[in-house]
């Protein structure tokens, strides 16, 4: 009958065994740790059915035959013990990316007790054999009471953090304990270890039902939780004591790597993007809810340290991804909701969190990190109605290009013109570009938007004698996205066939900040713009991170200096002498300078005595709709 039972305890740990193995393409730290277990425990219902041979005779044995057989029951019922443990940490406290010290230092009783194990038959410290009799050693009791610190700190670490996984989870670490306890309570009763070999069966059975049911609120690609798990979570925890941080992390590349990355380097960078988030931050609380967006919930009590998080985040960013074989500076927005304050709480939460994932970005750091209880709901609504009012101009046809002279140095002529959006919205009045702008980049309607600008340029160009107007060529803006736009090169081509007219009259601007993407791409990409007779300048220089020698890698024949260094120029005498070196430098290797921002005549004499080739800003006119600029320039020039 003891036998029997062990065979069949030893069996089902092996089915267990298979099937845990299969259930899961990743194998996650936690799930290769709680494998171990059930390889331990399947070898000490082995090593059950070796002692029971012996005991009957079936197997004849001595001292030494006995001794090992014992060394290993001892090393297994300690290892499972400490297996245990480690398991219940990796999967709470992600405990492997620990430092080494800190792992070593939990082991460390596990060791000596292995040690002792190993020893005993020479020290007696555990267990020895004489005349085919086993007898405890002198520092059994201490081995049993390491084993029961592991079992005891893993059982009460595992009910203490249970919340932080899906409903499930939790109610099974409460069923292992309660089965665990009546297990023990009957083992002191009766003494019959084959109740413990159940225990220790139930325990694993339960667990890994519980893990694998688990599976299916994990997120394929990332193998975290996913958004189920997630609004699970909110709906039971928030507002519990508010007693919570929580971190909402958006990969601002997100859209730029889905138009144009195939599908498996994108989930590539998503899985390395997740590995970052899960090493940093060293909870197991991190939901994946798609798009590039990834959830952290900090509990009050967790070891996590945000400035070190940040910290390291800041560092990986500084370095570019490998996405698909091109290096592309990937950006991040952090928004921090902190729950401890009482300003948000469990009724307005969701409010909070949906006004932090709409945010427009409003800066190309690495890490633009803003703090979600510091602004009100109010401008979630602000950001709904800017999107109804870009999709009622696109409809409706309310956007409008507006142009701003540019005035040559040497001929004091207006000889170039930049073509600006404008929206006036019938319900909202006018929306700053800098407002729609962001939105329409968030939402994927910029390049919408984008092709409107080109057609409506071209077309002016087409019903203008640019020429007579002593107008060179006119300029238009591409954002980030057009800019990695594959289909642009054809686009372009379609617009000139369509309005026949000559590329040299149309000036691309990218701006600074487009360098910092996909380099190699957008640099063939341009190329391959310049062979059907565009120009191209620079916008914006000196907002982002480019130097001289990143900007000659690009087919740029204009830079444009941007206001800020302008304006600075004339309150900081280092500031003004950079701008001046600036000038000269890009003249030195063929590049003209065109100088954002002028609006005064003090401004205008000075850039003109710097050798500045074009002149842009209120001092010579504002942006001004097509019918006006035409009159303005033929009384300009005039």
């Amino acid at each position: 009958m003891r036998v029997g039972y062990i065979l069949l305890t030893f069996t089902i740990v092996f089915v267990c065994m298979w099937f845990f193995h299969e259930s899961t393409r990743y194998k996650a730290y936690y799930r290769t740790s709680f494998f171990s277990i059930m390889v331990m425990a399947a070898l000490l219902y082995t090593n059950r059915v070796f002692q029971f041979l012996l005991e009957k005779g079936v197997i004849q044995s001595n001292d030494v035959f006995l001794t090992l057989e014992r060394m290993i029951y001892y090393y297994l019922i300690f290892g499972i013990f400490c297996a245990y443990a480690f398991f219940i940490l990796c999967l709470f406290d992600q405990f492997q990316y620990y430092p080494k010290w800190k792992i070593l230092l939990f082991l460390l009783p596990a060791v000596i007790i292995s040690i002792m194990v190993i020893t005993s038959p020479w020290t007696h410290w555990i267990f020895y054999v004489e005349n085919g009799v086993t007898y405890k050693g002198i520092f059994y009791t201490f081995g049993v009471l390491v084993a029961m610190y592991y079992g005891i700190f893993g059982s009460l670490h595992a009910f203490r953090k249970r919340k932080l996984f899906p409903k499930v989870f939790g109610e099974c670490v409460v069923l292992v304990l309660v089965l665990t306890f009546i297990h023990y309570i009957n083992y002191v009763i009766t003494q019959d270890e084959i109740l413990l070999s159940v225990a220790l069966l139930v325990g694993i059975v339960i667990y890994m039902l519980a893990l694998t049911t688990v599976d299916f609120y994990k997120d394929t690609t990332t193998n975290l939780f996913n958004k189920e798990a997630f609004e699970q979570y909110v709906k039971k925890e928030i507002g519990k004591g508010n007693d919570k941080t929580v971190y909402l992390i958006k990969l601002k590349n997100y859209e730029y790597l889905k138009e144009n990355c195939h599908e498996i380097p994108l989930q590539s960078t998503i899985r390395e993007l997740a590995e970052c988030i899960r090493k940093y931050s060293k909870l197991p609380s991190i939901y994946y809810l798609g798009g590039g967006k990834f959830t952290v919930i900090v509990p009050k009590h967790s070891k996590f340290t945000e400035e070190e998080f940040l910290k390291r985040l800041r560092e990986r960013f500084c370095i570019p991804f490998d996405v698909n074989g091109a290096s592309i500076q990937l950006t991040l927005f952090i928004a921090i909701m902190n729950l401890q304050n009482g300003k948000i709480n469990r009724t307005n939460f969701t409010k909070y969190y949906l006004a932090c994932d709409e945010m427009k970005y409003r800066s190309n750091d690495l890490l633009e990190i803003i703090h979600g209880d510091n602004f009100g709901i109010d401008q979630l609504q602000r950001y709904h109605q800017v999107e109804e009012a870009i999709e009622r101009a696109l409809v409706e046809h309310e956007f409008k290009v507006f142009y701003q002279p540019i005035v040559s140095t040497k001929t004091k002529k207006i000889v170039s013109a930049e073509a600006l959006l404008r929206l006036n919205d019938r319900v909202l009045g006018f929306i700053s570009p800098e407002e729609f702008i962001p939105i329409s980049e968030s939402n994927g309607k910029i390049i919408e938007i984008s092709d409107y600008v080109i057609d409506s340029v071209f077309r002016f160009i087409k019903e203008n004698d640019l020429e007579k107007l002593g107008l060179d060529f006119i300029e238009v803006n591409l954002s980030m996205i057009q800019c990695m736009d594959k289909k642009l090169p054809d686009k372009l081509k379609f617009f000139l066939e369509k309005y026949e007219i000559n590329p040299k009259f149309v000036n691309l601007e990218i701006t600074e900040t487009a360098t910092n993407y996909d380099e190699e791409r957008l640099r063939q990409q341009l190329f391959d713009i310049k062979k059907l007779g565009f120009s191209f300048s620079l916008d914006d220089y000196g907002t982002g991170y480019s130097n001289l020698v990143r900007v000659l890698e690009y087919p740029v024949d204009m830079i444009k200096l941007d206001k800020s260094i302008v304006w600075s120029a004339f309150h900081v005498q280092d500031n003004y002498v950079t701008m001046k070196n600036l000038i000269s430098m890009f003249h030195d290797v063929r590049r003209k300078i065109v100088a954002e921002g002028v609006e005064s005549e003090e401004q205008m004499q000075a850039l003109n005595e710097l050798g500045c080739d074009y002149l842009q800003g209120y001092y010579y006119s504002k942006p001004i709709v097509a019918e006006d600029f035409l009159r303005f320039t033929a009384r300009f020039n005039a």
